[in-house]
């Protein structure tokens, strides 16, 4: 039993010997894979620690800045602190320009690109100023300067574009190390302060309740404005065609596409540039806005807004063959949402300047709601005569509907043949547009006379056919201009339809 214990002892004390090495051999063995990699990767963190410590310039807080001052080749401005935003952050504003209205958040971002500023990487240490030449930081397109509420500053310098990049310039803070950063950090500096000026002119209209009642176009080249107007009907259960009339150069309905489209085309106007802020009579006279080429009204339920055009911006280009090609690109303007700016505007954004009232008027020109007149007067070269006189006896209550009646000179006539026929009046539609004065002769007169005077022209419309001298077909005239040519067809069962009307025989709505 000894014997065995002893050898169990010694085994025992193997096992503690054996436990001992692998210990030592443990604590001194090469480190695991894993475990190199844990090392690894601390000592390039520790480098990326140290690299972005060397490529970082400034590292400031915006609360410690107390002004921003860029100067580049339109001048020189200076950004300061104007007050807190709503969540506590400060805002920034341009001094000399405060007034407008500028995009704050954009000050601020561009302050915090300074104040806290890591370039890209490590280009050059020059070992004389001579040196930063081919930077272009000899002559920097920029240089930015922050100033703090301690007394010191931070100068940033910038320079030429990196060759073969789109993305990256140089730049310098001491003059003798330079660096490349991503343009974007700085590009708003290399322009004037006036980029810092928000290019709304125009807010969006409110599509919950704002609604365009009239707009007027004063244009160089119109003789009288164009002016269309809302229509509302009297009543709520009175039928309607068209929601907005023509009422100058011409006395017609506006087209269902196209004027919707044009009434509401000033809303959510954005300039391209802003070209000034604090305008006197020498800026306005300058930009030609004494004698504007245009001036845009538009009057909605909430209020009315107003785009002044002045001069014409135009671009010349010189052929291959020497010739120049001069085309408008822009327009300089204000609005009347923001007086004090001179915005340029391009000219593809002003759809006022490039529409003529022809092309608003709808080739169903004209569809008075039968109720809204008086009477109805038709003549032609036939001797034919009518007059038909509409009648309207308001309800006592809301509930109850109007009655109406019909006269035929001056008799009582039955309803249905009248609507007919006057359907047929008001189904003329314009094929083509004619705006000569040439004309034959006289066809057929039909006159619209309005209960409400303001409607038409002193409460009329009047609509004459003509013959045409070129072709064989009809010209429409509307209130003594022509509009349009349409089928000939159109005045052949006009006769017919009266005959059938004064015989009592059905009327025939096509042609």
């Amino acid at each position: 039993m000894k014997k065995n214990a002893r050898i169990l002892i010694l085994s025992g004390t193997g096992l503690a010997v054996l436990g001992g090495v692998t210990a030592a051999l443990l604590l001194t063995a090469p480190a695991k894979d894993n475990d190199i990699a844990a090392e690894t990767g601390a000592e390039d963190q520790t480098l990326a620690i140290e690299e972005a410590a060397l490529l970082t310039l400034c590292d400031r807080e915006e609360s410690d800045t107390a002004s921003v001052e860029v100067t580049n080749e339109s001048g020189t401005f200076s950004i300061t602190p104007s007050g807190s935003t709503d969540d506590g952050n400060i805002e920034w504003t341009i001094t000399d320009i405060a007034a407008a209205p500028l995009n704050h958040s954009t000050l601020s971002t561009d302050v915090g690109n300074v104040i806290s500023l890591e370039a890209k990487e490590f280009a050059e240490e020059v070992a004389d100023s001579s040196e930063l030449a081919k930077y272009g930081l000899d002559a920097p397109r920029a240089s930015v300067t922050a100033k703090f509420t301690d007394g010191t500053e931070f100068t940033l310098k910038v320079g030429i574009d990196v060759p073969n990049s789109s993305t990256a310039l140089y730049i310098t803070a001491d003059d003798k190390n330079v660096y490349t950063l991503n343009k974007s950090r700085v590009s708003d500096f290399l322009g004037n302060k006036y980029g810092f000026v928000e290019l709304e002119a125009v807010p969006d209209y409110d599509a919950t309740s704002e609604e365009v009642k009239k707009m007027t176009v004063e244009r160089f080249d119109l003789e009288v404005p164009l002016v269309i107007e809302s229509i509302k009907p009297e009543n709520a259960d009175d039928i309607q065609v068209y929601s907005y009339r023509m009422v100058t150069p011409y006395s017609a309905y506006a087209d269902l596409t196209d004027s919707p489209n044009f009434m509401y085309s000033i809303f959510g106007l954005k300039a391209a540039s802003c070209e000034g802020v604090g305008l006197n009579d020498k800026v306005r006279e300058l930009a030609g806005l004494t004698e504007p080429l245009c001036v845009i009204t538009t009057e909605s339920s909430i209020k009315t807004y107003t785009v002044t055009l002045g001069k014409a911006i135009v671009d010349t280009t010189t052929n291959e063959d020497g010739t120049e090609t001069q085309k408008v690109s822009g327009f300089y303007g204000i609005s009347s949402e923001v007086p004090d700016v001179l915005y340029r505007f391009d000219a593809s954004s002003i759809a006022a300047m490039q529409i003529y009232p022809e092309q608003l008027i709808s080739k169903m020109f004209l569809m008075p709601y039968i109720y809204s007149l008086d009477s109805v007067t038709y003549s032609d070269a036939e001797g034919r005569t009518l007059d038909i006189g509409v009648k309207t006896v308001k309800a006592a209550t809301e509930e109850e509907q109007d009655e109406h009646s019909f006269t035929l000179n001056g008799e009582p006539t039955a309803d249905q043949p009248v609507k007919d026929l006057y359907q047929y009046f008001i189904s003329a539609s314009g094929e083509e547009l004619y705006f000569d004065e040439d004309k034959g002769d006289l066809i057929a007169e039909i006159n619209y006379n309005y209960s409400d005077k303001k409607d038409g022209i002193n409460g009329k419309d009047t609509v004459r056919f003509y013959s045409s001298n070129t072709d064989r077909k009809v010209i429409i005239e509307l209130n003594g201009s022509n509009l349009f040519k349409t089928r000939k067809m159109y005045t052949t069962q006009l006769f017919s339809n009266v005959d059938n009307f004064l015989g009592g025989k059905e009327i025939v709505l096509t042609y």
